[in-house]
């Protein structure tokens, strides 16, 4: 295989400055995982908001869907409180936007403590990452994290 050929195949990972491109795909749940395998590291924390706000979008849906929230605890709480705070950063939510995406969460932390599992709300979450990345294509640096996973 040529040296091109190995390149192109490799992970794009962004290097932590430049400024975030978000790609034209319809797909929601593609370019969820486009932006995920993008913005955020193999383990630990995102070196940007842009990378954290997605991670905790995606480790609260991969504990919804993949883990039928048995590992549900104060610190996807404080991840999702912190999901939050990453909404109203640079060119964030309106108000509106954000009054509703505090209810989304109010329900996300409810439905975990209960165990009830829903793929709409955790898509919403999502969806409202990539909105927030989307509109904020210029690095910011991450909050400081109240929470370990």
């Amino acid at each position: 295989m040529a040296e091109d050929d190995v390149k192109s195949k490799e992970k794009s990972i962004h290097d932590g400055v430049s400024p975030i491109n978000v790609p034209d795909e319809e797909d929601e749940d593609k370019l969820f995982h486009m932006l995920w395998e993008y913005l955020v590291p193999p383990c630990g924390k995102a070196q940007t908001a842009q990378g954290e706000i997605i991670r905790i979008a995606g480790r609260v849906q991969h504990e919804f869907l993949s883990n039928g929230c048995i590992n549900w605890d104060e610190d996807f709480h404080r991840m999702l409180d912190a999901f939050l705070r990453y909404l109203r950063l640079g060119n964030g939510f309106s108000e509106e936007d954000l009054n509703i995406a505090e209810v989304y969460v109010k329900i996300l932390k409810e439905s975990g403590d209960k165990g009830v599992i829903d793929n709409q709300l955790t898509a919403i979450l999502c969806s409202c990452a990539m909105t927030w990345v989307k509109q904020n294509p210029k690095v910011i640096a991450p909050l400081k994290a109240e929470y370990v996973r």
